[in-house]
Protein backbone atom coordinates (compact mmCIF):
# COMPACT_ATOMS: atom_id res chain seq x y z
CA UNK A 1 0.00 0.00 0.00
CA UNK A 2 2.91 2.37 0.73
CA UNK A 3 5.07 1.15 -2.14
CA UNK A 4 4.23 3.90 -4.62
CA UNK A 5 4.00 6.92 -2.34
CA UNK A 6 6.62 9.66 -2.24
CA UNK A 7 9.26 10.20 0.43
CA UNK A 8 7.45 13.34 1.61
CA UNK A 9 4.28 11.33 2.15
CA UNK A 10 6.17 8.68 4.11
CA UNK A 11 7.89 11.29 6.28
CA UNK A 12 4.65 13.13 7.07
CA UNK A 13 2.78 9.90 7.80
CA UNK A 14 5.64 8.65 9.95
CA UNK A 15 5.74 11.94 11.87
CA UNK A 16 2.02 11.77 12.63
CA UNK A 17 2.15 8.07 13.52
CA UNK A 18 5.12 8.31 15.89
CA UNK A 19 3.87 11.30 17.86
CA UNK A 20 0.28 10.07 17.96
CA UNK A 21 1.46 6.81 19.49
CA UNK A 22 3.70 8.72 21.92
CA UNK A 23 0.78 10.91 22.96
CA UNK A 24 -1.54 7.92 23.27
CA UNK A 25 0.88 6.05 25.54
CA UNK A 26 1.83 9.18 27.50
CA UNK A 27 -1.82 9.94 28.28
CA UNK A 28 -2.10 6.59 30.08
CA UNK A 29 1.31 6.62 31.75
CA UNK A 30 1.11 10.13 33.22
CA UNK A 31 -1.97 12.08 32.21
CA UNK A 32 -1.07 15.23 34.15
CA UNK A 33 2.28 15.69 32.43
CA UNK A 34 0.67 14.72 29.10
CA UNK A 35 -1.78 17.61 29.52
CA UNK A 36 0.81 20.11 30.74
CA UNK A 37 3.63 19.33 28.31
CA UNK A 38 2.44 17.45 25.23
CA UNK A 39 -0.97 18.97 24.38
CA UNK A 40 -0.55 22.28 26.21
CA UNK A 41 -1.61 25.54 24.51
CA UNK A 42 1.20 26.88 22.28
CA UNK A 43 2.97 23.56 22.71
CA UNK A 44 4.36 20.93 20.36
CA UNK A 45 1.13 19.42 19.04
CA UNK A 46 -0.62 22.76 18.58
CA UNK A 47 2.21 24.32 16.60
CA UNK A 48 2.66 21.15 14.57
CA UNK A 49 -1.03 21.38 13.67
CA UNK A 50 -0.62 25.03 12.65
CA UNK A 51 2.40 24.26 10.47
CA UNK A 52 0.62 21.46 8.59
CA UNK A 53 -2.48 23.60 8.10
CA UNK A 54 -0.36 26.45 6.72
CA UNK A 55 1.33 24.01 4.34
CA UNK A 56 -2.15 22.99 3.19
CA UNK A 57 -2.96 26.67 2.63
CA UNK A 58 0.18 27.02 0.51
CA UNK A 59 -0.69 23.91 -1.55
CA UNK A 60 -4.16 25.26 -2.35
CA UNK A 61 -3.00 28.80 -3.17
CA UNK A 62 -0.23 27.45 -5.41
CA UNK A 63 -2.76 25.15 -7.08
CA UNK A 64 -5.08 28.06 -7.87
CA UNK A 65 -2.17 30.07 -9.25
CA UNK A 66 -0.86 27.27 -11.48
CA UNK A 67 -4.29 26.21 -12.75
CA UNK A 68 -5.82 29.62 -13.46
CA UNK A 69 -6.59 29.75 -17.16
CA UNK A 70 -6.63 25.94 -17.35
CA UNK A 71 -9.50 25.11 -15.02
CA UNK A 72 -13.02 26.61 -14.89
CA UNK A 73 -14.09 29.16 -12.29
CA UNK A 74 -15.94 26.56 -10.19
CA UNK A 75 -12.80 24.44 -9.78
CA UNK A 76 -10.69 27.45 -8.77
CA UNK A 77 -13.40 28.76 -6.45
CA UNK A 78 -13.72 25.46 -4.58
CA UNK A 79 -9.94 25.19 -4.25
CA UNK A 80 -9.90 28.75 -2.90
CA UNK A 81 -12.55 27.78 -0.34
CA UNK A 82 -10.35 24.89 0.74
CA UNK A 83 -7.45 27.34 1.13
CA UNK A 84 -9.66 29.50 3.36
CA UNK A 85 -10.53 26.41 5.41
CA UNK A 86 -6.84 25.74 6.04
CA UNK A 87 -6.29 29.42 6.91
CA UNK A 88 -9.26 29.46 9.28
CA UNK A 89 -8.09 26.27 10.98
CA UNK A 90 -4.59 27.63 11.53
CA UNK A 91 -5.92 30.93 12.84
CA UNK A 92 -8.36 29.27 15.21
CA UNK A 93 -5.65 26.95 16.51
CA UNK A 94 -3.57 29.88 17.80
CA UNK A 95 -6.60 32.07 18.65
CA UNK A 96 -5.62 34.39 15.80
CA UNK A 97 -2.33 35.30 17.45
CA UNK A 98 -3.96 36.51 20.65
CA UNK A 99 -1.48 34.84 22.98
CA UNK A 100 1.48 35.67 20.74
CA UNK A 101 0.71 39.39 20.78
CA UNK A 102 -0.80 39.46 24.28
CA UNK A 103 -4.17 40.80 23.11
CA UNK A 104 -7.04 40.79 25.58
CA UNK A 105 -10.32 39.14 24.63
CA UNK A 106 -13.44 41.23 24.22
CA UNK A 107 -16.26 40.93 26.74
CA UNK A 108 -18.20 38.64 24.39
CA UNK A 109 -15.40 36.07 24.25
CA UNK A 110 -14.54 36.24 27.97
CA UNK A 111 -18.19 35.49 28.75
CA UNK A 112 -18.96 32.94 26.03
CA UNK A 113 -15.66 31.21 25.25
CA UNK A 114 -14.69 28.17 27.34
CA UNK A 115 -11.09 29.40 27.50
CA UNK A 116 -11.84 33.12 27.41
CA UNK A 117 -9.99 33.40 24.09
CA UNK A 118 -10.77 35.01 20.77
CA UNK A 119 -11.74 32.00 18.70
CA UNK A 120 -14.96 30.36 17.52
CA UNK A 121 -14.34 26.67 18.18
CA UNK A 122 -14.31 27.11 21.97
CA UNK A 123 -17.54 29.12 22.10
CA UNK A 124 -20.16 27.69 24.42
CA UNK A 125 -23.76 26.86 23.47
CA UNK A 126 -25.27 26.43 26.90
CA UNK A 127 -23.02 23.83 28.51
CA UNK A 128 -21.71 22.49 25.20
CA UNK A 129 -18.64 23.61 23.25
CA UNK A 130 -19.28 24.63 19.66
CA UNK A 131 -16.15 22.60 18.91
CA UNK A 132 -17.93 19.36 19.89
CA UNK A 133 -21.12 20.14 17.96
CA UNK A 134 -19.74 21.46 14.66
CA UNK A 135 -16.02 20.78 14.54
CA UNK A 136 -16.36 17.41 16.28
CA UNK A 137 -19.61 15.68 15.38
CA UNK A 138 -20.19 17.66 12.20
CA UNK A 139 -16.78 16.92 10.72
CA UNK A 140 -17.08 13.32 11.97
CA UNK A 141 -20.32 12.83 10.02
CA UNK A 142 -18.85 14.46 6.90
CA UNK A 143 -15.74 12.28 7.16
CA UNK A 144 -17.87 9.14 7.45
CA UNK A 145 -19.89 10.11 4.36
CA UNK A 146 -16.69 10.97 2.50
CA UNK A 147 -15.00 7.65 3.28
CA UNK A 148 -17.99 5.30 3.22
CA UNK A 149 -20.11 6.82 0.45
CA UNK A 150 -18.32 9.36 -1.73
CA UNK A 151 -15.03 7.55 -2.34
CA UNK A 152 -16.62 4.18 -3.31
CA UNK A 153 -19.02 6.01 -5.65
CA UNK A 154 -16.18 8.04 -7.14
CA UNK A 155 -14.25 4.88 -7.98
CA UNK A 156 -17.24 2.98 -9.37
CA UNK A 157 -19.46 5.60 -11.06
CA UNK A 158 -18.10 7.69 -13.91
CA UNK A 159 -20.79 10.34 -13.41
CA UNK A 160 -19.82 10.83 -9.77
CA UNK A 161 -16.14 10.94 -10.75
CA UNK A 162 -16.74 13.71 -13.28
CA UNK A 163 -18.91 15.66 -10.82
CA UNK A 164 -16.33 15.46 -8.00
CA UNK A 165 -13.45 16.35 -10.31
CA UNK A 166 -15.40 19.37 -11.53
CA UNK A 167 -15.80 20.51 -7.90
CA UNK A 168 -12.06 19.96 -7.21
CA UNK A 169 -12.67 17.35 -4.51
CA UNK A 170 -9.40 15.59 -3.56
CA UNK A 171 -10.11 11.84 -3.24
CA UNK A 172 -8.14 9.99 -0.57
CA UNK A 173 -5.68 7.26 -1.49
CA UNK A 174 -6.03 3.85 0.18
CA UNK A 175 -3.33 4.48 2.78
CA UNK A 176 -4.98 7.81 3.67
CA UNK A 177 -8.32 6.07 4.16
CA UNK A 178 -6.67 3.55 6.47
CA UNK A 179 -4.91 6.38 8.34
CA UNK A 180 -8.24 8.20 8.92
CA UNK A 181 -9.87 5.03 10.25
CA UNK A 182 -6.95 4.06 12.51
CA UNK A 183 -6.79 7.59 13.93
CA UNK A 184 -10.51 7.61 14.74
CA UNK A 185 -10.36 4.19 16.38
CA UNK A 186 -7.17 4.83 18.35
CA UNK A 187 -7.90 8.36 19.57
CA UNK A 188 -11.64 8.96 19.34
CA UNK A 189 -12.79 5.47 20.43
CA UNK A 190 -10.01 3.98 22.58
CA UNK A 191 -8.21 6.99 24.09
CA UNK A 192 -9.78 8.10 27.36
CA UNK A 193 -8.08 11.50 27.80
CA UNK A 194 -10.10 14.71 27.99
CA UNK A 195 -7.44 16.16 25.67
CA UNK A 196 -7.90 13.65 22.86
CA UNK A 197 -9.38 16.40 20.71
CA UNK A 198 -5.93 17.98 20.47
CA UNK A 199 -4.50 14.66 19.31
CA UNK A 200 -7.22 14.37 16.67
CA UNK A 201 -6.46 17.89 15.43
CA UNK A 202 -2.73 17.16 15.29
CA UNK A 203 -2.79 13.85 13.41
CA UNK A 204 -5.92 14.77 11.46
CA UNK A 205 -4.24 17.89 10.07
CA UNK A 206 -1.37 15.75 8.73
CA UNK A 207 -3.66 13.18 7.09
CA UNK A 208 -5.90 15.87 5.64
CA UNK A 209 -2.87 17.66 4.19
CA UNK A 210 -1.73 14.41 2.57
CA UNK A 211 -5.27 13.86 1.27
CA UNK A 212 -5.24 17.30 -0.39
CA UNK A 213 -1.62 17.44 -1.56
CA UNK A 214 -1.36 13.81 -2.75
CA UNK A 215 -4.86 12.70 -3.73
CA UNK A 216 -5.94 9.57 -5.58
CA UNK A 217 -7.12 11.83 -8.43
CA UNK A 218 -3.87 13.83 -8.55
CA UNK A 219 -4.01 14.16 -12.34
CA UNK A 220 -7.05 16.42 -11.89
CA UNK A 221 -4.87 18.93 -10.02
CA UNK A 222 -1.83 18.94 -12.30
CA UNK A 223 -1.15 21.83 -14.63
CA UNK A 224 -0.80 21.09 -18.32
CA UNK A 225 2.64 21.80 -19.74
Amino acid sequence: MLKNITLLEKLALGYASVFTLIGFAWSYIDHDSFKHYFVVEDGFTEWSTVVFLLIGLYVCVQRVWLLKGQKPFLFLFMTSLLALFFFFGAGEEISWGQRLFDVESSKFFTENNAQGETNLHNLMIGDTKLNKVIFGRGIGILLFLYLAVLIPLYRSKEGVKQFMDKFAVPIAQNYQIVAYIVLLLLVQVIMASSKKGEMLEFAGSVIFLLNVAFPYNKSNFEAKK
